[in-house]
């Protein structure tokens, strides 16, 4: 299976970057609220994104540092990990099927550091 790794807000920008489709119109609004930035938005074109790998996964700490900022692209666009959660993964090709109960994640925050960890069944 060929599967691309969010592991970075780096990762996430370099597909931005192979795959981009203008949001800018769409996003603008929500995404200046949530994170300050006034300029153009991208965020991948999964159709064009599908031709080249069979799913997307966004991994667990990446989600904490990356999610709901503003990422940069190039010098002009900016795009945002949103509508994801933490190890959550887009799937786009019918042959991947089920064989377990998902795993939940916790973030647990001691006032210091935030770990998530992985809840028992």
């Amino acid at each position: 299976m060929r599967i691309f790794e969010i592991d970075t807000a780096e990762a996430w920008a370099s597909l931005c970057r192979r795959f981009p489709i203008e949001v800018t119109a769409q996003k603008r609004h929500d995404w200046y609220r949530t994170t300050g930035r006034d300029g153009s938005w991208v965020i991948p074109d999964w159709a064009k994104v599908a031709e080249h790998y069979d799913a997307v996964h966004l991994c667990t700490l990446t989600y904490p540092s990356a999610a709901s900022t503003a990422i940069p692209v190039d010098n002009e666009t900016a795009s945002v990990i949103a509508g994801w959660g933490p190890d959550e993964t887009y799937w786009f090709t019918p042959r991947v099927r089920y064989v377990d109960e998902p795993i939940r994640w916790a973030l647990h925050d001691d006032g210091e550091d935030n770990t998530w960890v992985r809840e028992e069944s």
